[in-house]
């Protein structure tokens, strides 16, 4: 009895590793070079997405930037932003239901609320009222299988199960609607793709020259 117990057990625990699988994922340009920093990520269409711990977040502001550019979260994260630089910050949100504004002096930091519940990805494009050329995003998304593409173009999923998946791009500057391109892909196994873009992003706007606004410095 005893030992058909551990037979069982084993069992179980072998099937429910081989039901998991890798997928590799290689973003390419037109010239096929690699696509570096494009978000990536992937929903489960066959079963619900596996519930992670909540994370806290940190988006700095420093050097008149935000760093990072592109932020990519669940809905459940916390996040915080971080004043870096020696003057004051006034960092506002343009779009979607979850708007923001606030002030934040040199060497303060504030934490949001949590997001509104929603079903559905969120993009909120953030920007400066004192420095108007700063500009960053957050991308919120309801599956734990996000990634930012590295200078090769590279992502690597451990997926929990095997199954349909959405795969989605986004990027701010990606020439498609909504800054979106998809594809549905059968997962049965171990799985490497290659997704080649048609058209190179949009030319990002040149940043104002720091010397012009130095009298900025004093707020």
């Amino acid at each position: 009895m005893y030992i058909r117990a551990i037979v069982a057990s084993f069992a179980i625990f072998t099937a429910s590793q081989t039901s998991a699988a890798i997928l590799d994922v290689t973003v390419l340009n037109p010239d096929k070079s690699g696509v570096d920093s494009i978000v990536l990520y992937a929903e489960p269409l066959d079963q619900p997405a596996p519930k992670i711990e909540r994370k806290k977040i940190e988006i700095t502001q420093k050097d008149r930037a935000f760093a990072p550019h592109i932020t990519v979260m669940q809905r459940q994260d916390e996040v915080q932003f971080s004043n870096k630089d020696d003057f004051t910050h006034h960092i506002y949100s343009i779009s979607g239901p979850n708007r923001f504004s606030f002030k934040l002096k040199s060497g303060e930091s504030k934490a949001l609320e949590a997001f509104e519940p929603d079903s559905s990805t969120e993009t909120v494009a953030m920007g400066c009222n004192i420095h108007d050329w700063m500009s960053g995003f957050i991308l919120i998304v309801d599956t734990p299988y996000f990634a930012k593409t590295t200078k090769t173009g590279s992502v690597s999923f451990d997926l929990h199960h095997l199954g349909k998946y959405r795969l989605t791009l986004w990027h701010p500057q990606l020439k498609a609607e909504d800054n979106r391109l998809t594809q549905i892909v059968d997962i049965s196994q171990d799985q490497k793709l290659t997704w080649q873009l048609s058209e190179t992003f949009y030319e990002v706007q040149p940043q104002a020259d720091e010397e012009d606004f130095e009298f900025l410095d004093e707020y």
